[in-house]
């Protein structure tokens, strides 16, 4: 055969071109592999060894690496709490939870690290998953929140709410309604659902002025409920990979809806909150002088953000919304939670039920006549369980970390370097038993005793303290007294399939669920209603 030597020549010539290539690519992918091996075995030195928060205990995985806390939270579904738990009985009161965070489990520090003065900064590794950074939940510096949570305060404020007091009587009258039908329809009574819907309408109308009456619902809308449940649990995931959020707002909303049904009832909350604002903005183009006189559709906190004295940026369309959705979703768990709490509690205590029971029936007057808040707070033992409800309902159960932007914090013999987050939990507050003697029993008795009650009010948290505690504190406080205080005077319930695992916390998803993942909470039936004007056994 004839050889052709150019046409070997060129082969070689392709050959050693490939051969380079593939040289050039191996010499890549090594060096690359290199560079990724130096940068974390770099990264886990300085974190284990060089770092500020190398001296604080704790164990080296946790000071290694995020996914730590990822597992016992996105993989266990609210985990991490506990562990942070048995590390505390581990290493100390104070403890390295992450590569950047500490965690102090003592009670006498809480008045410090949440302090009105001086100002303390959020954490954003815990804020982003919220997707509220305009509002001033959403706000990490203490400047920045200090403005916009003053534009909120008149709105929440003890006075107001006082003012608003039959906004709550028309929804816990409502809610009794609908125990009236359950009774006569013999069913067992979703009570967790019943009061998750109370709390949405209530939130809604007091914020918007507009009832979006789930309360009127057939089930009390159970998907609803799940809904809530999914998204906390999202919660979990995504403050690790932050991405989650953003590729799920890129999906059309009616595949979110296909897999649950409840999220549709989410997307229609907040498109009819943006639907109220753009109202509520052309509405006061209309009027002039003080909108608050003026305006027919009643004071919003949207006028009251748009009257304030905060500048034109921080009342755009985005920051609106961001401020209603937070204030909103704020209040529905947090509130519906104590309800159940305390409901199933003096259900499942015959001799506290007889005690709440006979103070609400021995008020003065007539039985007919509903008692106001202001009269319910003077009543001893009612306030007691719901002090005792608050303590065991913990509001937010996650711990919330706090930094000291310039200063050093001191901790005993710990120098807490300035911008660390660190955070401490309302559930270890509440447990402990050096303040609470039996701190997993129910016992209103403890609160009984006035200065005993001064006392232990100032290690209860469940609004948290200093100047980021919860804005609707007074709102919550009458709709608890209210709520109670008209079921058990109204009803007499028993309870149907549920137990203590139903209500307690087995796991902390932002807010306090039962180790059951499947558990629809408090469910009751309606004995009887209650006769005015005789005793009930």
């Amino acid at each position: 055969m004839f050889h052709n030597p150019i046409s070997e020549y060129g082969r070689r010539l392709l050959d050693g071109a490939f051969n380079t290539e593939s040289c050039l690519a191996s010499e890549l992918f090594i060096a690359t592999c290199a560079f990724c091996f130096v940068y974390v075995a770099g990264g886990l030195i300085y974190r284990l060894y060089i770092s500020p928060l190398s001296k604080f205990p704790g164990p080296k995985l946790a000071a290694a690496t995020l996914w730590y806390e990822f597992y016992y939270d996105a993989v266990l579904k609210g985990q991490y709490t506990f562990k942070i738990q048995e590390l505390h009985k581990r290493y100390g009161p104070i403890v390295r939870v992450s590569p950047n965070e500490l965690h102090i489990d003592d009670p006498d520090f809480y008045h410090v690290l949440y302090s009105y003065s001086p100002g303390r900064d959020k954490y954003p590794y815990y804020l982003k998953p919220f997707d509220f950074p305009l509002s001033a939940f959403g706000t990490e510096s203490h400047q920045a929140h200090r403005l916009r949570r003053g534009a909120l305060n008149p709105f929440f404020s003890k006075r107001r709410v006082a003012q608003h007091e039959a906004l709550v009587r028309r929804l816990v009258h409502k809610l009794c309604e609908r125990l009236q039908h359950f009774h006569k329809a013999g069913k067992t009574v979703p009570l967790s659902l019943g009061y998750t819907c109370f709390a949405t309408d209530l939130i809604t109308s007091y914020v918007l002025n507009e009832d979006y009456q789930y309360l009127d619902a057939p089930g009390w809308l159970p998907h609803w409920g799940r809904a809530l449940k999914a998204l906390s649990e999202m919660v979990m995931v995504s403050r690790q990979i932050t991405w989650v959020f953003q590729i799920f707002k890129c999906f059309p909303s009616s595949w979110a809806i296909t897999l649950n049904p409840g999220l549709g009832l989410f997307f229609k909350l907040a498109e009819r909150h943006q639907q109220k604002i753009d109202k509520i903005v052309t509405d006061r183009n209309r009027v002039s002088g003080n909108a608050e006189k003026q305006l027919s559709q009643g004071y919003t906190l949207v006028d009251q953000v748009l009257d304030s004295r905060l500048s034109s940026e921080e009342k755009t369309r985005d920051r609106l919304l961001q401020e209603v959705r937070s204030t909103t979703a704020a209040g529905v768990e947090t509130t519906s939670n104590a309800l159940s709490v305390i409901t199933y509690h003096v259900l499942a205590n015959p001799e506290k039920h007889r005690r709440l029971r006979d103070e609400l029936l021995g008020l003065a007057g007539d039985r007919e006549t509903e008692p106001n808040a202001q009269e319910l707070d003077k009543l001893p033992y009612l306030t007691s369980v719901i002090l005792e409800g608050l303590r065991l309902s913990y509001g937010v159960s996650t711990r919330l970390q706090r930094k000291s932007p310039n200063q050093t914090l001191q901790y005993k013999t710990y120098a807490i370097p300035p911008g660390t987050p660190v955070g401490m939990t309302s559930v270890f507050m509440h447990h402990n038993e050096t303040i609470f003697p039996n701190s997993y029993e129910f016992v209103p008795e403890r609160w009984l005793d006035l200065e005993e009650r001064k006392r232990l009010e100032r290690y209860l948290v469940s609004f948290g303290k200093g100047s980021r505690r919860c804005v609707g504190q007074s709102l919550a406080q009458t709709t608890l007294l209210v709520s109670i205080a008209t079921i058990f005077r109204k009803f007499v319930l028993e309870l149907q399939d549920t137990s203590k695992v139903d209500i307690e916390i087995g796991r902390d998803l932002f807010v306090p669920r039962p180790k059951n993942r499947e558990s629809i909470g408090l469910q009751v039936i309606v004995k009887s209603e209650v006769n005015p004007g005789k005793e009930y056994q």
